[in-house]
């Protein structure tokens, strides 16, 4: 079976290791970016079954990659998840206003990243 595929996009390098061993840890296949112009050559080659995408970046905000790719005809049935430090109800309308599939507050830890993922895969993409 082919092990489901996640692009983290954040700009914190250290933030990206460890969400990516989480999530590794639980069996997907990560790839893992903190520039716009790396995230554009991964997504292009890599051709993820979900993006998780920080929303507070100095290139370039989460809400507007999720617009831009859910405006694009070869990306906008890729489930986007916006993964940030702020509340869920503030999580909640910033994903609703943006056309996001989901949101996942870093609030909970990591500790809970990987479950969270499972159940917003399970719910929303698989």
């Amino acid at each position: 079976m082919e092990r489901r595929k996640i692009l983290l996009i954040d700009d914190s390098e250290i933030t990206l290791e460890m969400e990516r061993s989480v999530l590794e840890a639980r069996g997907y296949d990560v790839r893992a970016t903190s520039t716009l112009v790396e995230f554009e050559r991964v997504l292009a080659e890599f051709q993820p079954n979900l993006i998780l995408t920080d929303i507070h970046m100095p290139e370039v905000q989460g809400t507007d990659i999720c617009r831009t790719l859910k405006n694009e005809y070869n990306t906008q049935d890729i489930p986007i998840v916006l993964f940030s430090s702020l509340n869920d109800e503030e999580l909640e309308k910033l994903a609703e206003a943006s056309g996001a599939d989901g949101f996942l507050s870093k609030a909970h830890g990591l500790e809970a990243l990987g479950e969270k993922v499972d159940e917003l895969v399970e719910s929303i993409i698989w």
